[in-house]
């Protein structure tokens, strides 16, 4: 074979022992080194072009600019068609064995630097790890993206809030993936984790291994085994990148430098940032510049010379979060909304996400997967405002339209692993739906009713024995198919509820609500369906204690 070598040997024909150990350590050194280096490296820094495996699709010429600090960069441009495409076979190092039974490589890692003028609107994707046409439709579920707060991530997982991409700075996005986990760098440092659930199925021999006789003890023909998640893998020989809107990239100002694809794995933050070094030194320079610009511009800001707004204490939401029990009857429990107590939590959750000292005093033990989970919550909180700035706007004048169609392109624009939070009322009431669109089954969702008066807690679960008896403020249906979800209707009907008071009704909007809206998202009464929830909890709590 190609990996023989010549040498001294015994008589018996083996190598000595000292020739041994070198042969086999100049092979891992060659072979590892080969399998480091297979892959696509296409620099625009220099002013070069496309290298060989990288093809742009568009139906514009690409664009490289100048830089302050002397670079090139290609821009993107408006062409709704326009994105990056990677064709790479042997010539780029990647042969049958680099590859899955799929073809696909599910183990690479991912270089991207990525300029952006503006955060985008909506999310921005990445890559889904086919061609361009694969972002469209359901595949377009499964993305990696730019968040609207500047995360980079997937399935809902935007990383944490000090990771975030700043507007008008060069970015250096570092993506990698194994089985089970895809985990996302910015600038060196750990964004996001994202976990890659194995599916039901059928799982299939990887090339090269013998079949073997099943064992004793082994699952027969027939029973489901777990099959590798495939989402993200990247198809060496169509993968497109940034597949995003063409309005989306030219509101944002999308701009390239480098983008390099290895069919190896950086394994750890200490090894993505050591690769960096290697690949953005020159770089460096640049950021400590914009660095000294951004903290130069602060000292010149005459905004200590104005009057400084009110602390946030003095306002009748900080009452409300943190001293609930103390201000019933005095007139301060009737003068929130939902709108205002949204801005409250965001202003909250984002100084203590962007503040480190805070961050180490309210959460210190926390680990990176709970500072991801808070800033995707942060995020969802963000969106939430909005809506229920419109909701409110809306009721007061009476048009429906004002607060629906922002709502249903919400709807539409959600991705797997997504979680948004929709203000409503049920008579004037305030009450929050939250709608999960679930990662393994973008065709189904979790909707959940979060009650915020006490008279309506008699649809909900309780527990506790009379005459204490403690209700569930969430009542959580599961599985509900993505088109009831989405279906207009129902929100219309929501709205109705919303708006009409308590009267002599043949039925009163509570009643819509839980026993016909909700039933019909449930695709069964609300009654038989929570019944079959408290059983499914029952049965799951009874198998993790066995």
């Amino acid at each position: 074979s190609g990996r023989m070598k010549c040498g001294v040997s015994d008589d018996d024909g083996a190598l000595p022992a000292a020739s041994a150990k070198k042969r086999a350590t100049d092979d891992d050194d060659y072979y590892g080194s080969y399998y480091d280096n297979a892959g696509l490296a296409a620099d625009f820094r220099e002013g070069g072009g496309l290298p060989d495996g990288l093809s742009y699709t568009s139906g514009a010429e690409p664009t490289l600019l100048a830089d302050e600090d002397g670079s090139y960069s290609l821009q993107m441009p408006a062409d709704e068609t326009a994105h990056l495409s990677m064709n790479l076979g042997y010539e780029q190092g990647i042969t049958s064995w680099s590859v899955e039974d799929d073809g696909k490589l599910h183990t690479f890692t991912l270089v991207l630097a990525i300029r952006l003028e503006n955060l985008p609107t909506t999310n921005l994707p990445l890559f889904t790890g086919g061609p361009a046409s694969s972002a469209e439709g359901k595949n377009a579920l499964e993305a990696v993206q730019i968040f609207k707060n500047g995360g980079v991530g997937a399935l809902g997982q935007c990383g944490t809030a000090e990771t975030a991409i700043k507007p008008g700075r060069w970015a250096w996005i570092v993506v990698t993936r194994k089985l089970g986990e895809l985990i996302t760098y910015v600038n060196g440092r750990k964004c996001a984790m994202v976990k890659l659930e194995l599916k039901k199925g059928k799982d299939k021999i990887k090339k090269g291994k013998a079949e073997e006789a099943p064992k004793e003890g082994d699952k027969k023909d027939g029973d489901k085994e777990p099959t590798v998640n495939t989402a993200f893998a990247i198809d060496p020989k169509l993968c497109a990148l940034l597949t995003g809107e063409s309005g989306e990239r030219e509101a944002c100002g999308v701009s390239i430098k480098y983008v390099a694809l290895k069919t190896s794995r950086w394994e750890d933050e200490s090894k993505v940032r050591t690769e960096l070094l290697k690949i953005r030194n020159t770089d460096e320079i640049a950021d400590d510049a914009a660095d000294a610009r951004d903290a130069m511009s602060a000292q010149m800001s005459l905004q200590p010379l104005y009057g400084k707004p009110p602390p946030a204490w003095l306002h009748p939401t900080f009452c409300a979060a943190f001293a609930d029990h103390c201000i019933e009857g005095t007139g301060l429990d009737q003068m929130g909304s939902a709108h205002t107590s949204l801005e409250f939590f965001s202003l909250a959750l984002k100084r203590m996400l962007s503040n480190r000292s805070l961050s180490q005093l309210f959460g210190g033990a926390l680990t990176h997967s709970d500072w991801q989970s808070c800033n995707a919550l942060l995020l969802a909180i963000d969106d939430a405002k909005k809506l229920a700035h419109r909701f409110s706007q809306a009721m007061q004048s009476g048009h429906a339209r004002m607060s629906l169609s922002q709502l249903m392109t919400t709807l539409k624009k959600q991705k797997a692993g997504e979680a948004k939070v929709i203000p409503s009322a049920l008579s004037g009431t305030p009450i929050l739906f939250v709608v999960e669109r679930l990662e393994d089954e973008p065709d189904f969702a979790r909707f959940v009713v979060v009650s915020t008066s006490p008279r309506f807690l008699k649809y909900h679960d309780a527990f506790g024995e009379p005459p204490k008896l403690r209700f569930r403020t969430c009542l959580v249906l599961d599985r509900v198919p993505w088109a009831r979800v989405s279906d207009e209707a129902f929100w219309g009907l929501s709205w109705y509820c919303a708006i009409t008071g308590e009267g002599n009704w043949n039925m009163s909007p509570e009643r819509m609500l839980y026993e016909v809206l909700l039933s019909f998202l449930a695709g069964k009464p609300l009654d038989e369906a929570l019944a079959e929830a408290r059983a499914a909890d029952a049965e799951a709590a009874a198998a993790a204690h066995a």
